[in-house]
Order: structure tokens, then C-alpha cells, then sequence
């Protein structure tokens, strides 16, 4: 991530640069290594033909379908990925990877046969004068330093096929990716089924609980028919959510994602960090039964020693690490830029001040700028995965260019 594109093309072209290959312990085939190294060869002639690729994938496929049954788990469920049934190396810890959460998330809300979404009640108070924000969204996430991603996030602009209507969302998970990959497909389906029965921030906090509620059914479903193994395995994720509704802006957190406004080249700051660190927070969770104790460098939340006190999931946790959401609402006008919504990987390095001045110095385009920020918090350190979104507010010049 430290090359621009003119530069990474003379790095390939002329100074040889070729991706890192995965290592033999991690599996994969010498054969496809080999393959792989000769398609890249910087000679021309000891490149294979396409015809001979296809001949040397087809044995590698073969080798793989010879190898011995005892080798690989074959998950009891039915879940799959596409059409691809889900292998799990025994060597894993199949208890994670044998549920695809994304599906799992989005079947619950098929099964829940919700109300049909409707608009009538957030757009009825929408004044017809009123500022009305122009948008435009990008985001990028990263693994960063971590060898598994556990964020997840959901852009739905739009909604309803309404303009001014939109809904962006981050879920950061922690001891494993599931509540995170649950929350992606689920969340954004109580949020539109409940804006025909709630306002904008009431759907909100509604959404918050009872994707809670639901990901932590599922979870105790998959224990009792034993399609997870480990019993104590309780996942969570922080998250942030962001609806704009016309020129209204509603922003909820649970946990420690943030979300900052540019106003005026200046940020303000939307969200609270709900962490055991912050004191309201930790007598909150005391006083709710849980204990918290200064573990090595901060505080911490029972014995999971988790540093956030407000997640979905965290079964083990509940009800002191609760689901519900702090939510503020903001009237947009003239001069408001941009909305920037991340997960903990950035904050923990870069200040708001900070995010400003490189999205001044950025070009206007919000991907490349939630590019620019994540790369950014990973040149400088951060040890966590990384996932920016950021949504103009107004139209912006893009005929800036970055040689």
C-alpha cells in the first residue's frame, strides 16, 4: 500500500516485483506455486501457453480430489458459499469456519417474514425547504497486521430507491468474525422493515437489539445441534450505523467504531467510545453486575477481559456489555463536507484532526480517501483490521490527480 500506481507498474516492470506467494505450511500445492511463478516470468518465452495452464490446473484438481478423506471435515450443515460447499482442513478450528454467518444473517431476516419497508413516517416530517445534501460514498477495508479479517460494513444508499435516504454501518468483531458477518445481512434488514413503524431513531436503536437478540439465538441454535463445536466460543463486534434521512442525520454506536462529521474544515465528533477505560461506562457496568479490573495496560470487562462495554453478541457478557446504541441526530447544512465512519484500526492512530487534514489533501473521491486513511493507519502501526467509510455530503471536484 506504500506505492502509487505509476510507481508499483515501474516496481513490477522493472525492478521485478512480484506478490509474497503463500509459504508449503500453509497447503497449498508446489505445483500451483511453480505455475503461479512461471505465469509471472518477466521472459515472455518461459511463460506457458493458456492451453498448458488449463492442462496443469486439471492435474493439480486431480491431486487435490485424491486426497485422503481423513484430511478434510466435511461440515454436517448445509451452508455453502455460492454453490461451493464449505471444506474445512481438520487442522482448523472448524467451529467458526463451518457457518457462513454472512448467509446466516440474511436467512434470518427471510425467515422472520419482517413487515414490507416503507417510507411514510421518516419523510413525512422532511421540510420541502429544507437543505437537502448531495452524496457520494466509498469505503476500504484491510486486514492490516492481523491474519483474519473480523470487520465487516454495509453501504445502502438509496434506500428504498429514495434519494435522500441512505444507511452506511461498521461492525468490527472480536473473538472471532461471526457477530460481525451476522450483523452485515440482518442489520440492514430491521432497519427497513422497521421504518414503517418507527422514526428514524427509534428503527435505529430497534435495529441494534434485535439484531443482538437474533445473532445470539442463532448462536445458541448452532450449539444445540452441535454445528459449533466449542461451547465457550462467544462472539462479538462493536458497531456504528449512520441514516441520513433528507438533511437529518442520525448516527448510533455501540462500542468503539466512531464517526466524525467535517463542518467548516473543522471535526466534530458523533459518536462516544464505549470502553471499560471511560468511567461512566465502567460503574455502568459494575453496577449492572459485571466485574471490570485494570488487566496490563487498561481496563477490562470479565473475564473475557474485553476493553469495549457496549457489543452484539458477547453472550457470556450480557446484560452489562448491552446492545443498545447512543445515538445523536444532526441537522446537515451548507457546511457540512464529508462523514467519515471507521473502525477502531483507525482511530487507535490517527486523531480527527488528523483524518481531516489528509482527506484535504486528498482527492476528492470518497473510496480513495477511505483508501488513503486506511493506509495511512497501517504506515503508522495499527495492530487491528481497518475499515473506513467516507460519504461527501456535497458535490465535490475530481479533476484533481495524483502523479
Amino acid at each position: 500500500m506504500n506505492y502509487t500506481e505509476q510507481q508499483l507498474t515501474a516496481a513490477v516492470v522493472s525492478d521485478g516485483l512480484r506478490p509474497v506467494l503463500a509459504g508449503p505450511e500453509s497447503g497449498a500445492p508446489s505445483t500451483l506455486l511453480s505455475l503461479i511463478e512461471r505465469c509471472w516470468d518477466a521472459n515472455s518465452q518461459n511463460r506457458p501457453s493458456f492451453d498448458d495452464i488449463v492442462a496443469e490446473l486439471g492435474t493439480i484438481l486431480e491431486q487435490g480430489e485424491n486426497m485422503k478423506e481423513s484430511d478434510i471435515v466435511f461440515p454436517k450443515s448445509s451452508n455453502s458459499l455460492g454453490d461451493q460447499p464449505v471444506y474445512v482442513a481438520s487442522s482448523l478450528q472448524a467451529y467458526q469456519e463451518g457457518i457462513n454467518w454472512f448467509s446466516q444473517g440474511e436467512n434470518f431476516i427471510t425467515r422472520a417474514c419482517l413487515p414490507k419497508p416503507g417510507t411514510a413516517i421518516w419523510l413525512a416530517s422532511n421540510d420541502p425547504l429544507a437543505y437537502n445534501p448531495i452524496l457520494s460514498w466509498g469505503s476500504f477495508a484491510t486486514c492490516g497486521r492481523r491474519e483474519t479479517m473480523e470487520d465487516t460494513h454495509f453501504l445502502l444508499p438509496q434506500m428504498f430507491h429514495q434519494g435522500d435516504i441512505h444507511a452506511f454501518g461498521i461492525f468490527d468483531g472480536h473473538r472471532g468474525a461471526a457477530a460481525a458477518e451476522f450483523s452485515a445481512r440482518a442489520f440492514p434488514g430491521f432497519l427497513q422493515a422497521l421504518s414503517s413503524t418507527s422514526s428514524p431513531s427509534g428503527a435505529l436503536f430497534e435495529a441494534f437489539i434485535k439484531t443482538d437478540i437474533a445473532f445470539r439465538a442463532e448462536l445458541d441454535f448452532s450449539r444445540k445441534s452441535k454445528r459449533v463445536i466449542q461451547k465457550d466460543w462467544h462472539p462479538g463486534c462493536t458497531a456504528a450505523a449512520a441514516l441520513i434521512v433528507g438533511n437529518k442525520l442520525f448516527v448510533a454506536n455501540a462500542g468503539d467504531c466512531r464517526t466524525i462529521l467535517c463542518r467548516a474544515g473543522h471535526p466534530f465528533v458523533l459518536s462516544k467510545d464505549h470502553v471499560a477505560s471511560c468511567l461512566e461506562e465502567r460503574e455502568r457496568v459494575i453496577s449492572a453486575g459485571e466485574q471490570v479490573r485494570w488487566q496490563v495496560d487498561n481496563w477490562r470487562v470479565g473475564l473475557a477481559a474485553l476493553q469495549v462495554t457496549r457489543s452484539i453478541g458477547d453472550d457470556d457478557l450480557k446484560p452489562a456489555v448491552t446492545a443498545e446504541p447512543e445515538i445523536t441526530e444532526t441537522i446537515l447544512s451548507a457546511e457540512d463536507e464529508y462523514l467519515v465512519m471507521a473502525s477502531d484500526g483507525l482511530w487507535d492512530v490517527v486523531s480527527n484532526a488528523e483524518v481531516v487534514s489528509i482527506i484535504k489533501d486528498t482527492v476528492k473521491e470518497p473510496g480513495m480517501c477511505s483508501k488513503r486513511l486506511a493506509t495511512e493507519a497501517a504506515e503508522r502501526g495499527s495492530k487491528d483490521n481497518i475499515t473506513v467509510i467516507v460519504v461527501f455530503l456535497r458535490p465535490v471536484s475530481t479533476a484533481e490527480r495524483i502523479y
